[in-house]
């Protein structure tokens, strides 16, 4: 049993829907299922919010993975492999070389499919769309605190990790991305988007960035004296002595 059928076992117990659960912990439903299906695996912010949530200790999920030494359990193997084994020990050298470069390229695909995997649960967890495999990925840092296109969101932590996306003139330049939050700067940047930011300690009038103010990080337009909301239904942000500029928006996905 592993960590996933150890996750679905404790919700389950905790009479939990994946929803439920997924509302609990800040992700989405999708993100849970791919957690239990171990095809992606929650990152340490989310692990600790899932062991408070579903009121377990770290040991429960962990148990089929360390023996009760701490060491890692040895992989099983099939019999397929044992015999595979003894076929390779009784081979010459130049059999032993081609089976090791069949295995070498086949360990490289499947490693490229587990990695696209990965990239796929990554991007449905952020609700964004990844471009087809015929595509590069990159790796960004990722700030799961969102830059508010609205009334402000509180900083309390500013923990990241990193997600894939692709391979842009963009996304190479950008140095993280968030996902944008309310609907203020409409129809220039939209609830979820994921926008890309390039580290500046300000931006032009008239160009758009992210703003710490009291706290509170915003996704503005660069005015003279405020940072200007493009959607009317908003207000503007005056820009008063606590305002810092963390960074310009360089574009979205």
């Amino acid at each position: 049993m592993g960590i996933g059928r150890r996750l679905k076992e404790a919700r389950e117990k905790a009479g939990l829907t994946q929803e439920e659960l997924a509302k609990l912990v800040g992700v989405t439903g999708s993100a849970i299922t791919n957690y239990e299906k171990e095809t992606s695996h929650p990152k340490e912010p989310v692990m600790y919010a899932l062991i408070n949530a579903l009121k377990i200790e770290p040991n429960f999920l962990f148990q089929d993975c360390v023996d009760i030494t701490g060491k890692k359990k040895a992989p099983s193997l099939s019999d397929e492999a044992i015999k595979l084994a003894r076929d390779y020990d009784v081979m010459d050298s130049w059999g032993q070389r081609q089976v090791r470069m069949v295995a070498d390229n086949e360990l490289a695909r499947y490693q490229e499919l587990l990695a696209r995997q990965q990239a796929e649960a990554e991007a449905a967890e952020m609700e964004y769309d990844l471009p087809g495999p015929q595509e590069n990925i990159i790796e960004i840092r990722f700030y799961p605190q969102t830059a508010s296109a609205g009334y402000g969101e509180w900083l309390d932590e500013m923990d990241s990790y990193t997600i894939q996306v692709p391979d842009t003139p963009t996304t190479r330049q950008a140095d993280f991305c968030v996902k944008v939050a309310g609907a203020s700067m409409e129809p220039k940047y939209f609830d979820g988007d994921l926008i890309f930011i390039k580290e500046q300690d300000d931006v032009e009038v008239g160009e758009y960035g992210i703003w710490i103010v009291d706290g509170y990080a915003y996704l503005k337009k660069r005015g003279r004296d405020t940072l200007i909301s493009i959607n009317p239904d908003y207000e503007d942000v005056e820009q008063g002595e606590d305002v810092r500029c963390v960074g310009k928006v360089i574009g979205k996905l």
